[in-house]
């Protein structure tokens, strides 16, 4: 129940988080500064350590990160068919500030798109193809022996001067259609309903408390049904401490697979020799100027009209494979691989590596993955909130999180089945060798490109790939920013000069541990990401118990001056830009 007096007490507890505003965001700047000294100090040694920290984790914690994952879809599940689903996140006659396809863009610009671009062709391939450690576990070893022998089959074919057609040149049979199925399966489990319930688990959390209870957009608020005004002291500083650092490597993680992405595009067009570090640097000043000065003009203005403009571009690439590859096979194969996932899904979620060679498979992609996710959670999950005002609990659970399934299903289904058809059936091998053989996830769609039809055509989709990988990096760099000068202002429109400050900090760490870490600068980033997600998933176990405390107990809530409510609501929105 929410009386004059308790109202009163809010209002004043949300100035005097003004006045140590300056404190916690200099704390934050300096622990962040640190970071950046140990690394340069250490160089890779420190890399070092990030991989000894990620080799523990999949070690002993890899069935940890499975459960909060799990635990966060079926908060999702929960919320999604409970009587909770009506409340709308903000009052109760508001409606959407952004249309659906807006909507839909930004989440993607600001989420997974960059990394949906990066593994779109490589990851299916890989988990249809590559024997890393076992290879897929959700194949059995006669399917993965049957690849096998075909490729070695048509490598010998192609070397004796056989073409497609040709009397002894090897055809697929179903055991390789199989692994087809099973490869892209497995890339959307990845990428799919249990990816995203963990965004959507802490984008709600943080809508409803901020748009519902006049709270702070912070993460701290989600706390409040659990502890109460504490998260006014050093329990929620705490918080919102922890959602930075995974912010920053969560994002820091992305902007490594674009500058691998550009660099890869930029020698695919002929442009560059080789990638070097000079292109690393680049790239990652530029990006990160267009991006801190795209943040100063806030979201309906700058992020919106990037990710519509990215959403058109990818269609048209899905359009391109539509038309450029056999269309009946890239359909079928979608089809195919959605009803696999969600006849396995439950399977795969809850699968954990019990052998040595299973925990390196599992501990390589799936826990990098959720950890990935969860380091990205306060992240994306902030800036999901900020765009989702005035959306019922229901609309926003199925916008982020089933709607994402299926266009990530459409994504992966449409590109990675390109590449496995031209890899099974054309007279080429280099789609294969580039994905497979050589792990070049960000050349292996401009490979393709050249492929399928080499040319004129193939230069324009690469330059419309190499715009989206851009676009993609802006808006989560973009997006980034908004979102730490949010966190440290708690939920209020972070001053610009703030918004400068994260921006040059989210380039500077990327930069440092992509140039001190040499070859495996990438691998480090990852592992940075998998261990700075783990003190960050005890926030996401109390958000879970908070957010589902709360919204069953809202029909037993009065509000004695509804007025007065609303002013506060109300001066929350108007803090959001």
């Amino acid at each position: 129940m929410y009386s004059d007096k308790e109202l009163d007490k809010l209002i004043e507890k949300r100035g005097m988080l003004k006045g140590i505003n300056s404190t916690l965001g200099i704390t934050a700047i300096v622990m962040v500064s640190v970071f950046i000294i140990y690394t340069i100090l250490l160089g890779k040694t420190a890399s070092e350590h990030f991989f000894g920290i990620k080799t523990w984790i999949e070690q002993t914690l890899g069935w940890y990160y499975i459960a909060i994952m799990m635990l966060a879809f079926l908060v999702c599940m929960f919320v999604l068919f409970s009587k909770a689903g009506r409340i709308r996140l903000g009052r109760d006659d508001e409606r959407p500030e952004f249309s659906n396809f807006a909507w839909f863009s930004m989440l993607f610009g600001c989420g997974t798109g960059a990394g949906m671009l990066f593994f779109s062709m490589s990851e299916p391939l890989i988990h249809f193809a590559s024997g890393w450690s076992g290879g897929n576990p959700f194949v059995s070893s006669e399917v993965k022996g049957a690849v096998a022998a075909f490729f070695e089959a048509k490598q010998a074919a192609l070397n004796a001067g056989l073409l497609p057609g040709d009397e002894g040149f090897p055809i697929p049979n179903d055991l390789v259609a199989e692994a087809a199925a099973g490869g892209l399966k497995l890339t959307v489990f990845h990428w799919g309903a249990v990816a995203w319930a963990m965004y959507a688990v802490v984008g709600l959390s943080l809508a409803y408390f901020s748009f519902r209870k006049g709270l702070p957009l912070s993460m701290r608020s989600a706390l409040y049904p659990l502890i109460g005004d504490k998260i006014y002291g050093l329990i929620g500083h705490a918080v919102d401490i922890l959602a930075v650092f995974g912010t920053i490597f969560g994002i820091a993680t992305t902007l490594g697979l674009g500058v691998e992405q550009i660099g890869a595009g930029l020698v695919s067009l002929g442009v560059l020799a080789e990638k070097s570090q000079t292109v690393t640097i680049i790239s990652i000043v530029l990006i990160t100027v267009i991006a801190t000065f795209s943040a100063t003009t806030g979201v309906a203005k700058g992020i919106k009209l990037l990710s519509e403009l990215n959403s058109w571009i990818c269609l048209i690439i899905l359009a391109f494979f539509l038309i450029a590859s056999n269309a009946n096979y890239l359909i079928a194969s979608t089809l195919t691989g959605l009803g696999e996932y969600i006849s396995s899904a439950v399977h795969m979620s809850l699968w954990t590596a019990r052998s040595d060679d299973e925990r390196t498979w599992q501990g390589g992609w799936t826990i990098f993955y959720w950890g990935w996710w969860i380091a990205w959670a306060a992240f994306v999950g902030m800036f999901i909130a900020r765009i989702s005002r005035g959306r019922t609990v229901r609309e926003f659970v199925l916008g982020v999180m089933i709607i994402p399934t299926l266009v990530s299903t459409v994504w992966f289904g449409v590109i990675g089945s390109a590449g496995i058809y031209e890899s099974l059936y054309s007279a080429d091998m280099s789609i294969y060798n580039t994905a497979v053989n050589n792990w070049d996830y960000a050349g292996t769609l401009y490979t393709a490109f050249d492929v399928i039809s080499p040319g004129v055509v193939a230069t324009i989709a690469k330059i419309a790939a190499l715009v989206v990988v851009v676009v993609f990096f802006v808006t989560s760099a973009d997006s980034g920013t908004l979102v730490l000068g949010r966190l440290l202002a708690f939920g209020k429109r972070p001053p610009i000069q703030q918004r400068i400050i994260w921006g040059c900090m989210l380039g500077a760490v990327t930069l440092v541990i992509l140039l001190l870490g040499g070859k495996e600068a990438l691998k480090a980033l990852q592992a940075a990401s998998i261990a700075g997600a783990l003190p960050f998933t005890f926030v996401i176990i109390a958000m879970s118990i908070g957010l589902v405390k709360s919204l069953m107990a809202e029909n037993n809530e009065l509000i004695e001056n509804e007025e007065k409510m609303q002013e506060i609501i109300n001066k929350e929105i108007s803090d959001l830009s």
